[in-house]
């Protein structure tokens, strides 16, 4: 029998940090309209009223910017998290237009008010991931926000990701919380049963 050989998290945050600096602008903007489309296809975003989005920030990431506007002109009702770092918690606030959305003093882009940290009313969670593993546990940047965060809901969890930031195997932590799909520029895997690609 052939023994699973798990990736240490800070391996896999070395190996997606340097494949994200040879990604260029157009491959991220050509990827994401493949990942955002077949994000539109499923049940949770079709049938989700509330959707819990981050905005990204980093050099090389999915391009939510365009699925925000995306879900906006759905009529969607987007969520977006800002982050407390004394409380280590994200309160929330309605996504109203970019105006009223500012990069912080670490360089993210986060709306300018936050209120309630409410999870009761949200349909649908999209979530960010430095990198992910066909099981659906992901490896963020080692703050634990989402974690905490995801204890407060039963809703659908997805992350969007290019196809070199998903891994066999993660080393993973008891407290980790797994997404439900993870979506990539070529496929859609559901991470209770990994061989189902669509």
């Amino acid at each position: 029998m052939k023994l699973k050989t798990l990736i240490p998290k800070s391996e896999a945050r070395k190996l997606v940090v340097s494949r994200r600096a040879e990604i260029s602008p157009i491959e991220i903007k050509n990827k994401t309209k493949l990942i955002i489309n077949r994000l539109s296809g499923t049940d949770e975003f079709v049938y989700a009223k509330n959707v819990y989005c981050y905005i990204n920030s980093r050099p090389g990431e999915v391009d939510t910017h365009s699925l925000i506007d995306f879900m906006n002109g759905w009529g969607k009702s987007v969520i977006l998290p800002k982050l407390s770092k004394n409380r280590k918690e994200f309160s929330r606030f309605h996504f109203m237009g970019w105006d009223k959305v500012t990069k912080n003093n670490e360089g993210y882009w986060e709306p300018q008010f936050g209120m309630n940290e409410d999870m009761s009313d949200i349909d649908l969670i999209i979530l960010p991931a430095l990198a992910v593993s066909l099981k659906g546990l992901r490896v963020g940047y080692g703050g634990g926000y989402y974690d905490k965060l995801l204890k407060k809901t039963f809703a659908p969890k997805i992350v969007l990701a290019f196809e070199f930031q998903v891994f066999d195997y993660i080393e993973s932590d008891p407290h980790d919380i797994r997404v439900d799909k993870i979506i990539t520029e070529r496929r859609m895997i559901n991470t209770r049963d990994p061989a189902r690609f669509y």
